[in-house]
């Protein structure tokens, strides 16, 4: 375990090797600056891509939204400290798996489903999703596919209920063939 933050891993049956990377996957997407631990600064570096292309109010909102990320969420996760690598997916398996944690799990969802939908609309087109993948350091051309991934329905829009849906998926699921295995961009390796 990591000095940097006290976490313990649970006592339960080891993850599979693609829940495992899975989780690695989320945290190369958060982990913005790639220093190898996540930190508030990373949701700020998130925010601060985009503000260039946003009116001053929305570049706001959507700092607002996304360090509440760290605020409300990660920041408890680690203790108020870097996470890094192999203790968030310690964590991570606890909230997983705690019905107790799903809030803390899920929490965060809903903040980057309305940092995405940048238009307010209350649901998130191709457009809006290949920005997601840009603000996650991702190329936007590898967005078509995880977008038909989550879009349950393939009405061409994706829901807060079917973007919620499909992020809870991806951080409980160790079913390989679900298409939320997409919802943050291919796997890492």
């Amino acid at each position: 375990m990591d000095k940097c933050c006290p976490l313990h891993q649970p006592e339960e049956e080891e993850m599979s090797e693609f829940w495992v990377r899975k989780m690695r996957t989320y945290f190369d997407r958060i982990d913005f600056d790639k220093d190898g631990a996540i930190t508030r600064a990373d949701f700020e570096g998130m925010s601060q891509r985009f503000a260039a292309s946003l009116s001053p109010e929305k570049a706001k909102a959507l700092q607002t939204t996304l360090t509440a990320v760290w605020d409300k969420y990660m920041k408890s996760v680690g203790g108020g400290f870097a996470i890094k690598e192999d203790s968030f997916v310690a964590s991570m398996k606890t909230l997983a798996f705690d019905p107790k944690m799903r809030d803390t799990l899920l929490g965060p969802l809903p903040l980057f489903f309305h940092a995405v939908d940048t238009n307010g609309d209350q649901l998130i087109d191709e457009t809006e999703f290949a920005s997601f993948f840009t603000l996650i350091g991702l190329d936007p051309k590898m967005a078509p596919s995880s977008f038909q991934a989550i879009d349950d329905n393939g009405d061409g829009e994706i829901s807060l209920e079917e973007f919620v849906e499909a992020g809870g998926e991806f951080f409980t699921s160790e079913d390989t063939n679900k298409p939320s295995k997409l919802f943050w961009g291919p796997l890492v390796v």
